[in-house]
């Protein structure tokens, strides 16, 4: 009985958590398209939105912080192979900027 209830404690929790990753999803890809703008990304890629680069660069999306040094190296190779820059560091600054003006 008390396994039982001990299980079903953690399906609770593993299924919290799933939701919370999905809720922290949906503002990161808020964040990014605020960055990102829709006239940026038609600019300076082959893409509309900031959502297909990630999708067709295979890049999971989360905030930059939570990218092992691995991600961050296939997220650069993304950029130079999709954008008009050669690293993420380079992308995200000129669309900073641009949203700034």
């Amino acid at each position: 009985m008390i396994r039982k209830g001990y299980s079903l404690e953690l399906k609770g929790l593993f299924e919290l958590e799933s939701a919370l990753k999905k809720i922290n999803n949906k503002d990161t890809i808020s964040r990014y398209k605020e960055i990102f703008s829709k006239n940026f990304m038609m600019d300076n890629t082959q893409f509309d939105d900031i959502e297909d680069f990630f999708y067709f660069g295979k890049i999971e999306i989360k905030p930059i912080k939570d990218y092992t040094l691995v991600e961050i190296w296939m997220i650069d190779e993304a950029v130079d192979k999709y954008t008009d820059f050669s690293t993420w560091e380079e992308f995200l600054k000129a669309a900073e900027l641009k949203g700034r003006t």
